[in-house]
Parts: C-alpha cells; sequence; structure tokens
C-alpha cells in the first residue's frame, strides 16, 4: 500500500493511485483528497477489496442524481401509476437535493441520515412519507449492489426512522349529518355521501361506473380506481382484498337512483357533445370529475357546515368508527373495508374507550343473570 503526497495543495493533499485491467488494458485510477497518509492508505485497501469482489469501478462513480433517473424508469412499469407518482415526488422533491450531486461510491450511512434528520427537524415530511424515502434509497442501492456498482448498502445500517402515529380525526354522527345537509346542494354530495356510509377509498368512489352498481341486490362491485390526478380509471385494486362488493342502505340507494337521472338528464341536454363513459360520478359532459375540485368543495363546506376538519380519507375512518359502535363483527368490517387483514382495526383500539364499559357491562349482565351457570 502506498499513498503518495502533494504539497503543491494547501489541505488534503494525501492520494493513492492503482492499476485495474478492462478489456485486456492497463488504466490508471487516481483517488485524491485525503487529509492523512493513513486516510489514503486504508480508501486504497478498501478499493482493492472492493474490486476484487466484482466491483466495477466506472459505475460505481456514476452521480446518484443520474443513477436515479434510470431507476424510476425502471420502476414506472413495475408498480401503479399513483406510486410511480409518490416515488418521483419523494425522489424530486426530498432525495436527491441531499443526495444527488454525490457518485454511488461517495454516498456514506451518515450522508443519509442526515437527510432523515434534516426532513424531521425541518418537518418537510410525515413520519410515514420519511420512511418512504428510507425504502427509497435502500432499494435503489440494494439495486446498485446487485448490479455490481457498489460492494456494500449503506443504507442496509441506517435504521429505519420511526413514525408517529397521528391521531385519528373522525366525525360524530351528528356531525356527519350536519356536513351532508350542509353539501346537499353541492354537485359532489352524493361523493360525500358513499365515502360516509360505505367508507370507500376516494379512487374507489371516483372510479365507479353504473354496471358497479346493483339496486336490486343494493350493493357496490369495485373493480378499480381512479388515480389521483383524475384522468386515468385503472381496472384493479391495491390488493386482492381490495377487489369486493360493498353493501348499501336503502337510503343511500335511493339517493343514488336521483344521481343516476340526474345523470341521464344531463346526458340528453348535451347529447351532441356529451361523453358517455358509463361513470356514476361525472361531469355534466361525462367526464372524470377532478379530484381537486371536489376537495376544493368538500373543504368548503367543511367551513360552512362547522364541523372539525378532517381529510376526505377520514370519512373512511368515520365509517369504520360507526360500525365498530354498532358492535360489528371484525372480519365483516375487515372486508368491507377492502383490508387483507382484522389487524387493521387494531388502529381504532383509541377512538371510542366507552365501548370497553359496554362490552364489560353486556357480559357481567349476561354472566350474573344465570345463577349456577344456569339460564
Amino acid at each position: 500500500m502506498t499513498a503518495f503526497k502533494d504539497d503543491s495543495l494547501k489541505k488534503n493533499k494525501w492520494y493513492f493511485t492503482v492499476e485495474i485491467k478492462e478489456n485486456g488494458k492497463r488504466k490508471r485510477i487516481k483517488r485524491r483528497g485525503f487529509r492523512t497518509e493513513k486516510i489514503a492508505k486504508d480508501a486504497e485497501r478498501k478499493l482493492l477489496n472492493d474490486l476484487d469482489k466484482g466491483l466495477n469501478i466506472y459505475e460505481s462513480t456514476t452521480i446518484y442524481n443520474d443513477y436515479m433517473n434510470d431507476w424510476l424508469k425502471d420502476k414506472k412499469n413495475k408498480v401503479k401509476q399513483g406510486t410511480y407518482e409518490n416515488y418521483d415526488s419523494l425522489i424530486r422533491n426530498h432525495i436527491l437535493p441531499s443526495l444527488g450531486e454525490l457518485p454511488l461510491i461517495k454516498i456514506t450511512p451518515r450522508h443519509i441520515q442526515n437527510l432523515y434528520n434534516h426532513l424531521k427537524d425541518s418537518n418537510s415530511l410525515s413520519g410515514e412519507n420519511i420512511q418512504k424515502v428510507h425504502t427509497i434509497i435502500k432499494g435503489s442501492l440494494q439495486k446498485a449492489v446487485d448490479w455490481d456498482m457498489l460492494i456494500k448498502n449503506p443504507a442496509s445500517v441506517v435504521e429505519r426512522p420511526t413514525a408517529v402515529v397521528e391521531e385519528m380525526k373522525y366525525w360524530t354522527h351528528k356531525e356527519s349529518v350536519t356536513f351532508l345537509n350542509a353539501s346537499k346542494n353541492s354537485r359532489y354530495y352524493y361523493i360525500f355521501l358513499l365515502g360516509i356510509t360505505t367508507g370507500m377509498r376516494q379512487g374507489e368512489i371516483l372510479g365507479l361506473h353504473w354496471n358497479d352498481v346493483n339496486f336490486e341486490e343494493k350493493s357496490i362491485s369495485i373493480r378499480g380506481t381512479l388515480d389521483h390526478q383524475g384522468k386515468k380509471f385503472q381496472p384493479s385494486t391495491k390488493t386482492k382484498s381490495g377487489m369486493r362488493t360493498v353493501g348499501i342502505d336503502s337510503h343511500t340507494a335511493n339517493e343514488l337512483q336521483k344521481l343516476k337521472q340526474r345523470t341521464l338528464n344531463e346526458k340528453m341536454k348535451n347529447r351532441d357533445i356529451y361523453e358517455d363513459n358509463d361513470l356514476v360520478f361525472a361531469t355534466e359532459l361525462g367526464n372524470f370529475v377532478n379530484p381537486r375540485n371536489m376537495l376544493r368543495a368538500f373543504y368548503n363546506l367543511i367551513t360552512v357546515a362547522e364541523v372539525p376538519k378532517i381529510r376526505f380519507h377520514d370519512l373512511r375512518h368515520t365509517h369504520v368508527v360507526f360500525l365498530l359502535e354498532m358492535r360489528e363483527n371484525s372480519k365483516r368490517i375487515a372486508e368491507r373495508l377492502g383490508w387483507s387483514s382484522v389487524k387493521m382495526l387494531d388502529r381504532y383500539s383509541h377512538v371510542s374507550p366507552h365501548m370497553q364499559k359496554d362490552t364489560a357491562d353486556a357480559f357481567g349482565d349476561k354472566f350474573f343473570s344465570a345463577p349456577n351457570g344456569t339460564e
């Protein structure tokens, strides 16, 4: 191991050179900028060891920004559009500004941990999204290892960031009714109604077609979702359990009948330019509803109704709380919501503490009403 000193530099004077074979020809590689002779020799030893293990020295110097552009392209055809767009946003806005200019081989666990610390301290992202950042970085660098661009994944020794579960928000029965009354005259009223009475996801509701609605059986079949941009219908849901049939109550079914009549009237009124996509929720010309417009109306109506501000997704939580208060079976709740496991209900254990008292009272009434175990 030999290191050299360049006295023409003011600092970090030490460097080393190694020779490698490429296509039968010998090439010399110089690495500069080391503070001491020992650090330079240690770096040389590590590089030679990595080369022995199969490191592609030229690929390892690929700038992370360029590498991630290719990684994203590879992901595009392997994940759903919504997932891809989430990856793209996190990478462009939060990962590359910190790591993008580094060569792959220069990325260290310290760089990665510093990024997580910054995202947390600046409140740039929620805990869950910082965890997604970790998943993306770790996954992308592991692929670089698989391709011999790195020998070891620096993210593998960085602890997965913790995420504090935010307090769940939902409406009471009174608040839900108050909001629905305030939104009666909104074009989006039926969307809000279905969110509360079925617990369906936003994309599932906006992606519904009339042939998914069975008025005779009072049920809705969920076969796909509309993306968050309101431009593309995806004919399959996130999971196998997501493709399901959801029962609807008589009131909701009657309201949907009114919506269907309104849709037929608009189709006749605009028949020369109407685009019939068989959508349950459509614009006056038959196109997909713009999610942003719908959400804008949702938040405006919350102000009008003077109810607590929640997200549209919290209507789903609201529906679950109603079911729990009704003492609905856990398995049926999971099936209705499209969950793969009843463990999802663990998130709701703190929502209605009075239900524990109700359960205890019901047990006591049953158990002690029959002395000596007889009825």
